[in-house]
C-alpha cells in the first residue's frame, strides 16, 4: 500500500531527501525495508517497547540514515512524538490503532507531522463477526495487554482518518488465518492544506 514511486520523487519534487516515520516500529523490519527500497531514505522509528526498540536497533545496526527513540504516541499536538509539522514524507502505523484511546486525535497529530503531499499508512487487525464472540476477544486483549482495546472494520478506519482531516485513498481487507484478518488503508495530507504559522 505504500506508494513507494512518489516516495522516490521526492527528492526532484522537494530538493530533499525522502523521510519516514514508522509509529509502533516494533522490531524495525519495515524500516530495514525502507530503507533497501528508497535510496537515501532517512528513516525515523518510535516504539513503546525498550525490549522491540533493542531488536530493532540490532535489525537495523550499520544504518546511518535510521534513527530509533522510545516514546509513547498520544493525542497532542503532533501525537506527542518529539518531531516538527510537516516533517515526513510517510508514516506508517501497524498493529497500534487498536491501543489508542483517542485514534481520531491522535491520526489528527500525525497529519501534522507529513508534509504537504505526504501519506499515511495504517494497519491493524480487523474486528470479526459474530461480534459477541469477538467482544469476549477484546475483553480478553484488555486484560493480557492492560490496556483498552477496540479493533475497527476497514470502514471505520477510514472514517477516523476522515475525521482527523486526511483524504482516503485507498482501503484493502486481507486474511492472515482462520483467526486473524486484516486491513490497510493509505490516506494523504492533500498538498494545497495549509501548513503551520511560520514565524
Amino acid at each position: 500500500m505504500i506508494d513507494v514511486a512518489a516516495l522516490r520523487f521526492v527528492p526532484e519534487r522537494i530538493g530533499r531527501c525522502p523521510r519516514v516515520l514508522d509509529v509502533a516500529c516494533g522490531t524495525g523490519i519495515l524500516l530495514k525495508q525502507l530503507l533497501a527500497l528508497v535510496p537515501g531514505v532517512e528513516a525515523y522509528g518510535v516504539d513503546a517497547s525498550a525490549d522491540m526498540l533493542e531488536q530493532a536497533r540490532m535489525a537495523l545496526k550499520g544504518q546511518q540514515h535510521a534513527h530509533l527513540e522510545r516514546a509513547q504516541i498520544g493525542t497532542g499536538e503532533t501525537a506527542n512524538l518529539p518531531y516538527a509539522q510537516e516533517t515526513f514524507d510517510l508514516i506508517t502505523c501497524t498493529n497500534a490503532l487498536h491501543d489508542l484511546p483517542e485514534p481520531a486525535g491522535t491520526l489528527a497529530g500525525l497529519r501534522r507531522l507529513l508534509a504537504p503531499g505526504g501519506q499515511l499508512v495504517v494497519e491493524d487487525f480487523a474486528r470479526r463477526e459474530p461480534l459477541f464472540l469477538w467482544t469476549a476477544f477484546e475483553w480478553l486483549l484488555r486484560r493480557i495487554e492492560e490496556s483498552s482495546v477496540r479493533a475497527y472494520t476497514l470502514a471505520e478506519a477510514q472514517a477516523l482518518c476522515q475525521q482527523a482531516g486526511l483524504h482516503v485513498a485507498s482501503g484493502k481487507e486481507f486474511t492472515v488465518d482462520w483467526l486473524w484478518h486484516g486491513w490497510v488503508v493509505r490516506a494523504y495530507r492533500t498538498a494545497t492544506e495549509a501548513g503551520p504559522m511560520r514565524a
